[in-house]
């Protein structure tokens, strides 16, 4: 079989791995190890874990220096954040940055929240990357659909995908009801990608936690289950669907039953665009549209964002903006979490001095 497989460096601890670019290009990335560049390791020390700080990717937070907050309390970060930032706890829930993240051996050190992250064993390999599991067509290359790392002496893998006759299925429906070409072909690219990713695990362990096919981690089941229930209810349907909610919202989740805080800082949740374009740092690197790609509609993260005020009513959470209230679209008081008395939003110059002040 042939697929995309990446040879192991002798200087590193970890195999390398080929990335793709901003012009959708795979090109090699050397990853991470001691003795080179490394990804630096969390930091031991905690400080007030009764604080709790989520850190988005929306643009807003350019400039701010995350650093500054880890004398404070705890720090949660999002999909690509692990790039620049080592977070204390890190969530991803889309097979196109879980496992990338994995091949750059950031996991191995680093405390990660994974979705439906489940190993399975080696001998299952060939029959679950076989040809059928892409598509109908059984000439199809495989090469063009199968990204993996080196297996070295690995034992167990994980593995998610697309479906590639089912995607472009959708792609084709989505195309035709889209008469004024408003979507981006960006757009396009990263939601009806097909594709398996695979990861070999490594057999030394790593810190990743599998938080289950949802959002509601699967350990915390048995000992919240009155909370669960209010969680699988409370959105009617709305936005929870198949309770699996977006990276924010899921870090959200995450950090109320894990650290039991007192207190939750939303950072770079912009929710909102100064134009129509998407408004992401990480926007053209891979897993994100391109630069071009279209606004994603906030109404989802807007609901699961309030579901979380709702089902913790006693953690007191802060929409950190760059400005006061109504200085624009992104600075602005949120129409639906209006009923959120647990919300009050801050600048970033007020949040520091409410934390060197405490």
């Amino acid at each position: 079989m042939y697929y995309k497989e990446w040879e192991r460096s002798p200087y590193s601890t970890v195999q390398n791995v080929t990335n793709l670019n901003s012009q959708n290009e795979w090109e090699p990335q050397t990853l991470s190890s001691r003795e080179k560049v490394g990804t630096p390791r969390q930091k031991p020390k905690m400080i007030n874990n009764k604080q709790v700080f989520i850190i988005g990717n929306g643009e807003s937070r350019i400039g701010f220096d995350l650093e500054k907050l880890r004398d404070y309390g705890k720090i949660y970060g999002c999909n690509l954040l692990y790039k620049e930032f080592t977070p204390d706890v890190l969530i991803a829930v889309d097979e196109r940055i879980m496992h990338p993240c994995y091949w750059s051996g950031y996991p191995i050190e680093n405390v990660c929240w994974f979705r439906d992250w489940r190993s399975m064993p080696g001998e299952a390999y060939e029959l679950l990357t076989d040809s059928s599991i892409i598509s109908g067509d059984p000439n199809i290359d495989m090469s063009d659909y199968l990204y993996t790392n080196s297996r070295n002496d690995s034992t167990e893998f994980v593995m998610h995908g697309t479906n590639r006759d089912r995607a472009e299925e959708y792609e084709k429906e989505v195309r035709e009801s889209d008469k004024n070409k408003v979507i981006d072909e960006s757009a396009y690219e990263l939601v009806f990608k097909a594709g398996i990713y695979t990861t070999w695990l490594n057999t030394n362990g790593d810190k990743i936690k599998n938080m289950g096919p949802g959002s509601f981690p699967e350990e915390y089941l048995e000992t919240h289950l009155e909370l669960f229930k209010q969680f699988v209810f409370q959105g009617g349907g709305e936005a929870q669907g198949t309770l699996a909610l977006n990276a924010g919202p899921t870090a959200q989740l995450l950090a109320s039953l894990v650290d039991e805080p007192t207190d939750i800082y939303l950072i770079g949740m912009d929710m909102f665009s100064h134009n129509d374009r998407v408004n992401n740092i990480y926007k053209g690197k891979y897993g994100y549209v391109g630069e071009t790609g279209n606004i994603v509609p906030p109404d989802k993260f807007l609901i699961q964002h309030r579901d979380m005020f709702k089902l913790f009513p006693n953690i007191k959470h802060y929409k950190v903006n760059q400005y006061p209230l109504g200085t624009d679209v992104i600075n602005q008081e949120i129409k639906e979490w209006k009923d959120t008395p647990n919300l009050e939003y801050l600048t970033y110059a007020e949040m520091i001095g409410r934390l060197t002040n405490r």
